[in-house]
């Protein structure tokens, strides 16, 4: 796959995703399902980009789990401490290098594996075009496992590198103090970039104009597993 965004298709995808957008974005005050599994292609994407949703899920009952693709030495004990703090009930490892994950053929199955063995009713996945060829690639496994795995659920794509459009956020300032700590279990990663401001300025920006008071949200893209697929398709097809 390419490493960088085609941007020709990135203009198009304002064309491809507007059936899915309304003026006024919804506010989910809870997601719609159980279980959750959240699919990080690092260590780290899971805190920064759903890590108040998915705080918010498990305090109301509800369970989550963590797919994690890839793996180096310096984020094994992070990755712990951080869903620790977030509440995940199981992480799961593939232990691929960074940047590799558009070379592992078996990925797609792996995906789906894990996949038809927890069953979620929601899935967490970075955006069809968050700016990481590791995210990208993800998206890519969706697409290519989901030809021989009919698996539906509820996707809540999330942004880390990108600043989507959302359909949809939820309000996080009430566990933003919780997600801010799971991000700062990191150490490794803060030392580079802050992310903590990084997610913040985000979640205020969808706030502002979602108004209504809020004033930290995240923000996805939502559809369903088919619905998404069928996006992608069209989005990241040569």
């Amino acid at each position: 796959m390419s490493r960088f965004v085609n941007y020709r298709k990135l203009f198009r995808l304002y064309e491809f995703i507007q059936p899915y957008l309304k003026y006024s974005i919804p506010l989910d005050d809870r997601l719609p399902g159980k279980s959750v599994l959240v699919i990080a292609p690092h260590p780290d994407d899971e805190a920064i980009g759903c890590g108040g949703a998915v705080c918010r899920h498990v305090a109301a009952g509800g369970a989550a789990d963590l797919l994690v693709c890839t793996m180096d030495e310096a984020r094994k004990a992070e990755v712990g401490a951080s869903a620790r703090v977030l509440g995940i009930r199981d992480t799961i490892s593939l232990g691929y290098p960074v940047e590799s994950l558009g070379e592992q053929a078996a990925l797609a199955e792996q995906v789906f594996g894990v996949l038809k063995e927890r069953q979620p009713d929601i899935l967490f996945v970075p955006f069809l075009f968050d700016n990481h060829q590791d995210h990208r690639a993800v998206n890519e496994a969706l697409i290519k496992g989901y030809r021989r795995h009919a698996f539906d659920c509820m996707v809540y794509a999330y942004p880390v590198w990108f600043p989507l459009h959302p359909n949809v956020v939820i309000d996080i300032g009430p566990v933003w103090a919780t997600k801010k700590r799971a991000i700062e279990c990191y150490p490794s990663q803060l030392a580079t970039r802050d992310y903590v401001t990084m997610s913040h300025a985000l979640g205020q920006y969808w706030a502002q104009v979602k108004g209504h008071g809020l004033d930290v949200v995240e923000s996805f893209f939502r559809a369903t597993m088919t619905e998404y697929v069928a996006l992608g398709k069209k989005m990241l097809s040569r």
